[in-house]
């Protein structure tokens, strides 16, 4: 994306403590980018090194388009090979910059403005929980007249307007320039999801996290991490290479009480569900009220007893709730300013959201579930809320983590009345194979019934569903595309069940 400020700032002052081969000339640059395509007259191209392609073999294009000056990694063999031609070939400068892959974000921070230290920003990690969590805490902060933005897999915008991403946490420049713009808006809070792929590739440098918050940590991304050891280091990350004012963990997990374990000056506040953990815990439920609406959550914190009314249902969403408050008390807040901030909190959208329809057809439950971990609680909670059966619909994404399908299989056999098979976003793998790593999850596989069609697989399971069973459609939620091949088809869960039930959301 673009990166235009309303001012420009010379390399030398960009690129001070990161390199010293800086030319003499006052060069001026107006804009920062490392996407050849958005280069402009007056550009810093940012040649990095990404998944499938470098950056480097974009260098002369991005010359071309007006690239004033290219910089690379001191260290990367490829640029160093490449070089000697580009010079040749494009007049530019070429500035090396020792592990730009940790220096980028900073740099292009500081092209802004730095515009985190000028704001409070939360930062949440963890393998479930990361967009709800983000969700309650910016309404939350938006009740007590705090303008708040956020940032994560909805999306990025202030308060609940948000503008689509693909990705849960932004590239380096859109990320920086998302802050740029929430600090020229007026904003106090950024609420930020940081995957862990973010945290590996030192995407989030320069964002100056006030608060870091783990909610869990679980099996996924492991194509990416190889394995669990690797997974939570990079999740660790958030709580080590930043200068916190405080830290949030959830002490039911592993990782969390191994984080609060850590050697750590900033304060730490931990919240749990399990009354083993009272004496530890600064946050601990108290009781949680089950209401025609969802469930209100009461809480014990250092400043005395609070209640959270929401719209919420499930324990996994009483841990989310509780993360909530954790940060609350985390970022300051007095006892008024925390029960005001907590009322009538409620779901975001593809989260254990809820669609009932003519009393003749069973309600459905949308939500974003695509891990084992998150299957299991997301059927639980469903499992407390319903009279009848429960028909699950579900697949799982292709090119991705293939050795979480057959625990997901498992949690639907175990949990559900019915397990419907369908395709999620597969993306180029053969749906036939992701559905037989399913399938060889489940003791008796030829029960499940396959329908590769996700359309038509909603539409199975709400015909035959009684009206006191519920329809549970999990692994897409809130997404409106579904990834075939390497085509984007518009596909939404919550608008084929709002069309088939003829009714609004609850």
């Amino acid at each position: 994306m673009p990166s235009n400020v309303s001012r420009g700032i010379l390399l030398a002052d960009l690129l001070s403590g990161f390199s010293n081969q800086l030319p003499v000339q006052p060069i001026e640059i107006n804009s920062v980018t490392s996407n050849s395509a958005d280069v402009e007259a007056g550009s810093l191209f940012i040649a990095m090194a990404g998944l499938n392609n470098h950056g480097i073999d974009f260098a002369i294009d991005a010359v071309k388009a007006g690239a004033i000056a290219i910089i690379y990694d001191a260290a990367d063999e490829y640029c160093q090979q490449r070089l000697p031609l580009l010079q040749k070939q494009g007049d530019s400068y070429w500035i090396a910059i020792d592990q730009l892959d940790r220096a980028n974000g900073h740099i292009v921070s500081r092209f802004f403005g730095n515009p985190g230290q000028a704001m409070t920003i939360v930062g949440i990690t963890g393998t479930d929980g990361k967009s709800s969590v983000t969700h309650l805490l910016t309404q939350a902060l938006s009740r007590i007249g705090k303008s708040c933005a956020s940032i994560g897999t909805l999306g990025y915008g202030i308060g609940n307007q948000l503008i689509p991403y693909q990705l849960t946490t932004p590239d380096v420049v859109s990320l920086q320039s998302h802050l740029h713009h929430f600090l020229q808006q007026g904003c106090e809070y950024v609420v930020m999801e940081v995957s862990s792929h973010a945290l590996q590739q030192y995407r989030v440098n320069g964002c100056d996290f006030d608060i870091a918050v783990l909610t869990n940590l679980g099996r996924d991304h492991l194509d990416y991490h190889d394995d669990l050891e690797h997974y939570a280091a990079a999740k660790s990350r958030l709580f080590e290479d930043f200068d916190l004012t405080g830290r949030v963990v959830n002490l039911d997990d592993d990782l969390g009480r191994q984080l609060s374990q850590a050697q750590n000056s900033a304060p730490l506040i931990r919240y749990s569900i399990d009354s083993k953990n009272d004496a530890a815990a600064e946050i601990q439920l108290l009781r949680c009220d089950v209401t025609a609406q969802g469930q209100n959550v009461h809480a014990s914190t250092p400043l005395g007893e609070v209640t959270a009314v929401t719209a919420l249902i499930g324990d996994f969403n009483i841990e989310n709730t509780l993360a909530c408050i954790a940060t609350l008390v985390a970022l300051g807040f007095d006892h008024a300013s925390l029960e005001l901030a907590l009322k009538d909190l409620k779901p975001i959208p593809g989260r254990m959201e809820k669609f009932s329809g003519r009393q003749s057809m069973a309600p459905a439950v949308v939500d974003f579930a695509h891990t084992e971990q998150a299957l299991r609680a997301c059927l639980r909670a469903c499992r407390a809320h319903t009279p009848g059966q429960i028909w699950c619909v579900f697949g799982c994404g292709g090119d991705r983590d293939s050795g979480k399908r057959a625990g997901m299989g498992k949690a639907v056999e175990e949990l559900a009345d019915h397990a419907v098979v369908t395709d999620d976003n597969p993306r180029t793998e053969a749906p036939q194979k992701i559905v037989a790593d399913i399938l060889a999850g489940m003791n008796q596989p030829d029960a499940a019934c396959v329908v590769h069609n996700r359309q038509a697989a909603i539409e199975y399971a709400l015909s035959r569903a009684e009206p006191q069973d519920l329809v549970v459609v999990t692994g897409k939620g809130h997404e409106l595309e579904q990834i075939v091949g390497n085509e984007r088809r518009p596909f939404s869960d919550r608008h084929v069940i709002s069309q088939i039930l003829q009714v609004s959301h609850d």
